[in-house]
Order: C-alpha cells, then sequence, then structure tokens
C-alpha cells in the first residue's frame, strides 16, 4: 500500500504542472503530441492534446473516450497500462519498450499473430472494439517479442442498455478489427489461409477502395 501511494504522489507532483514540450516527443496523434516522462520509479508515454479553442476541446474529449476504453480493459495483457487521466487532458500510460510492426518482423511470426488474435477477442470480451488495426503503427513488437496493442484514440465502448447506435458501431468495428487482424498477418485479403478466411467480412466501403485500388483509381 505504501509503494502504491507513493507512485500517487508522485504522479499527482509530476502532473500538477505538466507542460508537453518539457520531454521527449515520441510521435505526433490526431489528438496530440505523445512525449516520453521518466522519472524516479515511473517511465510513460504521455498523450496530450494540442492546438488552441475548439480543436483543442475536441481531442481533449477523445483522450477521455480513450481513457474510459483503458478502464474498461484495465488488467489484460497486450496493452499498455494506464496509469490515469491528469488534469483532464494528460493520458499517462506505462512506456513500452520495443519496435512497431511497420518497423519490426516478429521472432516467432506464427506465436506472435496467433497472440495477437487473443488479445483482440479478449479485447471484444470487455466490450472495447479498437477500430484501427489495419495500421501496423498501432501493434508493437514488443521487447520480449511478443505484441501490444496501442493508440485507443478511435476505440468504441460498448455501452449497457438500449443504445442501438453505440452497439451497431461497437458491431461494425468488431469485425474491422479482425478484418484488420487478417490483413495485418497476410498483407492481403487475397492471400489469407482457408483456416482464417471465415474471420473476414469486408464492408461495402472496403469491398470498393479495394476494388478501386487494384485498378489503379
Amino acid at each position: 500500500m505504501a509503494q502504491a501511494e507513493s507512485r500517487t504522489e508522485r504522479l499527482e507532483s509530476l502532473f500538477a504542472d505538466f507542460n508537453p514540450a518539457d520531454w521527449p516527443l515520441v510521435a505526433d496523434s490526431n489528438q496530440g503530441t505523445i512525449v516520453r516522462v521518466q522519472a524516479p520509479g515511473l517511465d510513460l508515454a504521455v498523450k496530450s492534446p494540442r492546438g488552441r479553442g475548439i480543436a483543442r476541446e475536441a481531442r481533449r474529449l477523445s483522450l477521455r473516450r480513450e481513457f474510459q476504453a483503458y478502464r474498461r480493459i484495465a488488467g489484460l495483457a497486450g496493452f499498455p497500462r494506464c496509469l490515469g487521466l491528469f488534469g483532464g487532458c494528460h493520458l499517462a500510460l506505462e512506456y513500452l519498450e520495443g519496435d512497431l510492426l511497420r518497423h519490426a518482423i516478429p521472432p516467432d511470426r506464427p506465436r506472435f499473430f496467433d497472440e495477437l488474435r487473443q488479445i483482440i477477442v479478449a479485447m471484444h470480451g470487455r466490450g472495447v472494439a479498437h477500430g484501427d488495426l489495419k495500421s501496423r503503427k498501432n501493434v508493437l513488437v514488443a521487447s520480449d517479442g511478443r505484441p501490444a496493442i496501442i493508440d485507443l484514440g478511435a476505440a468504441v465502448v460498448r455501452r449497457p442498455g438500449w443504445r442501438p447506435l453505440n452497439h451497431w458501431l461497437f458491431g461494425y468495428l468488431r469485425q474491422i478489427d479482425l478484418n484488420g487482424w487478417v490483413k495485418l498477418k497476410y498483407g492481403s485479403y487475397d492471400r489469407v489461409d482457408e483456416l482464417d478466411r471465415h474471420l473476414v467480412r469486408r464492408s461495402r466501403i472496403e469491398r470498393v477502395n479495394h476494388w478501386a485500388r487494384r485498378r489503379g483509381l
């Protein structure tokens, strides 16, 4: 308990007057900047909104939605641990060592993609759909060679009760996640193994885009 309280105090002190410009930039995202924060007992990736006025407020709201997604999947393997949303706009995540899948080759490819699929299914079981898993910049090959999913900025959390639009959107993005896993594993829907073909159900928009790209339109 004492250790947990000490970490809480360090976090509160760190974010009492937090300025992302004081820390090394890791990446830019649609929501803002991601910086790496290293302090005694802490190694964090912190997402903060950029801009001013309406644009900044929209990014703040997006970070709050992302925070809710991380809260829903708390404790699941394959995601950075979320330590909180500070000041309503600084999302503090565990910094994971590794390389983006777009730049790295998993050391054990079959195991990597089997585990990635298990992570996706577990995420869906908690009522969270990522929505952007076709992008190799949202999957990390961690330092131990295992997969980790990052950037839940486009995620949808399934709400309880009668919420038809939310439930439809969650179901739609859940299928997009499975399509994304197939695309990451095989590189193209045209090369999918028969064992995984049943996972793919492309939307009309995806089919039109695929048709257009194949014809160079």
